[in-house]
């Protein structure tokens, strides 16, 4: 039997092939974060595979933010289509945004308050460090606020602000990206000498995470090479990026820090590829890191629970 809430909804759907609205937000995690799903036609022909053509591996030419606004826009549409009333719909969304916002603004605040910030004399380097370490603070507090929301639910206020997460990540990525190609047209890389190691460490793991952008990766890799001999990069943080190039190209990692993206079902994680994995430890040892398979029980331990 149909709810009162279905029955308005379904009377307001669009007829065959017609526009739906929820399509107008598709290029904009903001607009599709507060679009109303509640009051959206519940289906319309053809809008579940333009919704999953932005979502697919293969979609190589939507952005980041288009990602992440498909993302909200199909979880926003199920949600509603489950909802057994207007009321229990808009307190389903309300829900979701109060405890995403709340966490993400507690972790920010916290991260902010402990990151010790460095200062040059020079206004242009103190400028580029201080939008660095903002950006950083985004960047982290977004992946903690993304682990602490995770959930197996599919439905209710928990999986709307677990997508709200997830959408965030996506989209400070894509900022990350956008800064730091900005910066290195002026600058060959944030190395340690100008803008301090912690500054420098922080650029690169903006650069980790560019992970749709493989070729920008490559050629931050190439740079920060230039800086091995000298100490303007920590070793590590250039085996990570080698690792991480490594693998979203297609190639063997060669010092062992990329773990396989799915858990075991003892929780353990296996590597990706890694070429010569007999002297890998040799090979972490010599930029100062430890055995690889104290460092894969560890990373197991954080994401396999």
């Amino acid at each position: 039997m149909l709810t009162a809430f279905t029955v308005l909804v379904l009377a307001s759907q669009s007829p065959v092939g017609s526009y739906h609205p929820a399509l107008m937000v598709l290029d904009d995690p903001q607009a599709a974060r507060s679009f109303d799903y509640c009051q959206a036609p519940l289906e319309t022909p053809g809008l579940a595979q333009e919704i999953d053509a932005a979502l697919a591996p293969e979609a190589d030419d939507a952005s980041e933010y288009e990602v992440a606004a498909a993302l909200l826009v199909r979880a926003g549409l199920q949600i509603a289509q489950e909802s057994q009333t207007a009321d229990a719909c808009q307190s389903t969304f309300a829900g979701g945004d109060r405890t995403f916002s709340r966490l993400l603004t507690s972790n920010t605040r916290r991260l902010r308050g402990q990151a010790a910030r460095d200062r040059s004399d020079d206004p242009a380097v103190a400028s580029v460090q201080s939008r660095i370490a903002d950006q950083w603070i985004a960047d982290q507090s977004a992946r903690l606020t993304y682990v602490q929301l995770q959930t197996e639910n599919r439905s209710g206020s928990a999986f709307w602000a677990q997508r709200l997460a997830t959408a965030q990540t996506v989209t400070v990525d894509a900022d990350s990206t956008f800064m730091m190609r900005e910066l290195l047209l002026d600058y060959d890389w944030i190395d340690a000498h100008r803008f301090g190691l912690r500054v420098s460490s922080h650029a690169w793991i903006l650069v980790q995470h560019a992970d749709d952008h493989p070729d920008f990766q490559a050629e931050v890799l190439e740079r920060m090479e230039a800086y091995l001999d000298n100490e303007g990069v920590r070793p590590r943080d250039y085996a990570y990026l080698f690792d991480r190039v490594a693998v979203n190209t297609g190639q063997l990692q060669r010092y062992g820090t990329q773990p396989a993206n799915q858990c075991n079902a003892d929780g353990s994680l296996d590597l990706q590829p890694v070429e010569d994995i007999e002297t890998l430890d040799e090979r972490r040892a010599g930029i100062g890191l430890g055995p690889y398979r104290a460092d894969l029980e560890a990373m197991a331990s954080g994401r396999c629970g």
